[in-house]
């Protein structure tokens, strides 16, 4: 009986057996289907590279699209905060770009206008270093280095580093990590996690505060991260820093919820200048003997001038958000995005950090040693585009305005001078 079952069983498995080896036998096999080109894609975002277009009657290639007379988006996709605008010198026919390949690849012959103005800026989405030229309208790719989800990016004045920052995940926890990037993609280096601020002081330094819950210390060094020195430490950690000619001035939070002041520093000593104002934000003209600021005074915003040397105030007529602002070269001219109307119940700065309020701008030419303020450009109207702008950016020869659209990061320009 015994046998009799062991063949009944052996019998069953030889018929599993057999079903499973026809199953796998006669069953469709999935076919390989190979995509053309890089199966890894491009690191670029694509936005910056789609916005080429003809010039009309020309068959010359231009890059960005022409909005307004003047007014070109540079990008319609979003850049990182933070561009540098540099005056192509008069003499120059060529210059070499590196390659956006690597550095063994031979590099690429762009040709400059003399005169042009050149904009560097990043791409949000992959970190690739790219090139405008604003008058002439030709774009590059220089560096295909990725690093995505770049936010912030501080520009030594000559262009060939930005110190970016961007947030990194790992092991369930984030941190801001900061890179300081060549302009070609080439070397680079990582700067301690968790930096307050990054911030490029004078031509040749960088100024970097490092904070935590009871104080913070600010230092300098090298682009090359060499001789790195204390500049001070504070029992303060929310603060902010501004180079103000070869000095700094911080800031306290800015918040219409909180007294805000300015402090003058010298080594460990930080000499009150402004305040108690709420939402009080600053900016120092180049060569660090004036101050732009603003503050809200319940919804209602005022911006004013403060001459260090003399502690007068010039009340302006015109009224923004301080960082909105850009400072001539002269030092006495600024140019500002102004709001058309402020959105009601708005708490300002605050709604609009957090992007629960928005504006739609007109650049402004604001002349301090007058007082008169003459209009620039209203892109709502010329354009029909609104704007809320933002990084104001002027090259050293005063002929291009660059600013981003904090509405969606896009890159603009307008062309101050032909």
């Amino acid at each position: 009986m015994k046998r009799n079952q062991l063949i009944v069983i052996a019998m069953v498995l030889l018929v599993l057996l057999l079903i499973v080896f026809l199953f796998f036998l006669l069953r469709p096999q999935p076919k390989l289907t190979a995509t053309p080109g890089n199966p890894f894609g491009d690191t670029s975002s694509g936005q910056a590279l789609n916005t080429t277009t003809t010039e009309p009657g020309t068959g010359a290639a231009v890059a960005g699209k022409e909005v307004a007379p003047n007014l070109i988006e540079i990008t319609p996709g979003p850049v990182a905060g933070g561009e540098v605008a540099l005056d192509i010198p008069a003499g120059i026919a060529t210059s070499s770009v590196t390659s956006a390949h690597s550095s063994s690849t031979p590099q690429t012959q762009t040709t400059y206008t003399p005169g042009d103005v050149e904009v560097r800026y990043i791409d949000r989405e992959s970190g690739n270093v790219y090139s405008y030229l604003a008058l002439s309208r030709k774009l590059s790719r220089v560096s295909a280095k990725t690093l995505p989800g770049i936010q912030t990016a501080s520009w030594l004045p000559d262009g060939s580093m930005a110190f970016v920052q961007f947030l990194a995940q790992a092991a369930g926890t984030s941190h801001i990590n900061t890179y300081a990037l060549p302009y070609d993609g080439n070397g680079g280096y990582f700067l301690d996690q968790d930096l307050a601020q990054v911030s490029v002081l004078g031509q040749k330094s960088v100024f970097v505060l490092t904070a935590n819950g009871d104080s913070s210390i600010g230092s300098v060094g090298n682009p090359d991260g060499t001789n790195v020195k204390t500049v001070f430490t504070s029992p303060m950690s929310a603060l902010a820093i501004h180079p103000a000619g070869a000095g700094l001035i911080a800031t306290t939070k800015d918040s219409a919820h909180l007294d805000g002041y300015a402090f003058a520093i010298s080594g460990n000593t930080f000499t009150p200048i402004l305040g108690p104002l709420s939402g009080l934000i600053l900016l120092p003209s180049p060569n660090g003997k004036v101050l732009l600021y603003s503050y809200t005074d319940g919804t209602t915003l005022h911006m004013a001038a403060l001459d260090l040397s003399t502690g007068a105030v010039t009340t302006l007529p015109l009224a923004t958000l301080a960082e909105k602002c850009v400072w001539d070269q002269n030092n006495t001219d600024l140019y500002c995005a102004i709001p058309s109307s402020i959105p009601d119940g708005a708490t300002l700065p605050d709604d609009w950090y957090q992007g629960a309020a928005s504006f739609t701008d007109k650049i402004w030419r604001i002349d301090l040693g007058t007082r008169l303020a003459t209009l620039v450009v209203d892109p709502s109207s010329t354009g029909k585009v609104d704007i809320d702008a933002v990084n104001l950016t002027i090259d050293p020869n005063s002929q291009v305005l660059i600013f981003r659209n904090k509405k969606d990061s896009s890159l603009w320009a307008y062309t101050l001078a032909q």
